[in-house]
């Protein structure tokens, strides 16, 4: 399984992960799923440049907090793929500002999970055509 794949298991699986770790290259497939840069995910979640450069170095798995702010990202991309057809669409919502997120984009609000909430309700409100 791709850690692409994981917010499509149960949260037992994804619980799990989390504890272990994702893998060190987890951010380098979501910035090429999405097609945005390394750069602006880390700028989003509030991740430390540096560290992440350890953990790609090194191979070492990113710690729970590190693993949470990825997961995030693939849970909120499977929500709007029922909504946008295309990994492109998405990554231009993720990365346009909305009114109702206070004029943050939905991945700056990512870093953390009272933002999260706010984007995945904005996000199925849009799958069930109701307005946020």
């Amino acid at each position: 399984m791709t850690i692409l794949a994981l917010a499509e298991r149960p949260d037992s699986e994804q619980i799990a992960a989390i504890e272990r770790g994702l893998p060190s290259n987890s951010l380098s497939q979501i910035a090429k799923m999405l097609g945005l840069p390394k750069q602006r995910i880390i700028a989003a979640l509030k991740l430390a440049q540096r560290t992440v450069s350890d953990r790609e170095k090194s191979k070492r798995p990113f710690r729970l907090e590190e693993s949470e702010r990825l997961l995030r990202v693939l849970r909120v991309h499977r929500i709007a793929r029922e909504v946008f057809t295309t990994d492109d669409a998405v990554a231009k919502w993720l990365s346009m500002p909305d009114r109702s997120l206070g004029m943050k984009t939905p991945l700056d609000m990512l870093a953390t999970d009272v933002g999260t909430a706010k984007v995945e309700n904005l996000a199925y409100a849009m799958v069930h055509g109701v307005p946020a």
